[in-house]
């Protein structure tokens, strides 16, 4: 990371692009072949999505997480929240499953802000759909906000549990493979 007033992490326009690519071949489709179901719903589907985006981005803009030395600014969509660094109580940087399937997996900042209230506040900002890796995040906060903001034993302990489900998994698919070329070598 190079040494500057503010670290800025951008939304990505991956998704949106894979969805306008997607667009285009079942548009391409649909005039090869005279039009398909397939190709119509493909359409439909993809267009209403980028329509989403094209129209997010013109009203809205695109999200981002800014670190800097007064605190943190998270855009999403329309919303900006602010926070100092006073607020702030501690941050970790960890990897969750998605919500879409266990077995994907999300980038996440957790912020615990105080808040007037006796109660804490809890903030997730996902880092899987902006411009940036973890240990950039993690410099970000620590040398802007401190070595005391960002819990890095959480984060370990976090990232500790994910690897484990992962090698589980796939201690799993090459113990299935062995059973099944097993019983291949036996039938022949």
């Amino acid at each position: 990371m190079k040494q500057q007033d503010e670290y800025i992490a951008r939304e990505t326009f991956t998704f949106p692009l894979f969805c306008l690519v997607c667009l285009a071949l079942n548009v391409y489709w649909g005039l090869t072949d005279g039009w398909p179901v397939g190709a119509i719903i493909g359409i439909s589907f993809f267009g209403i999505i980028t329509m989403c985006y094209v129209g997010k981005y013109i009203r809205c803009g695109r999200n981002y997480l800014k670190i800097d030395a007064n605190g943190m600014e998270i855009k999403d969509w329309s919303k900006i929240t602010v926070l100092k660094w006073s607020q702030i109580k501690k941050c970790e940087v960890y990897y969750r499953s998605s919500y879409a399937s266990a077995v994907l997996f999300e980038r996440d900042l957790f912020i615990v802000a105080k808040s007037d209230n006796k109660r804490e506040q809890h903030i997730f900002v996902s880092l899987s759909g902006k411009y940036c890796r973890n240990k950039s995040v993690i410099e970000a906060i620590e040398r802007f906000g401190g070595n005391d903001v960002f819990d890095s034993q959480s984060s370990r302990s976090q990232n500790r549990y994910l690897t484990g489900i992962v090698m589980i998994v796939v201690l799993a698919i090459l113990l299935l493979a062995l059973i099944s070329c097993n019983n291949s070598a036996m039938l022949d």
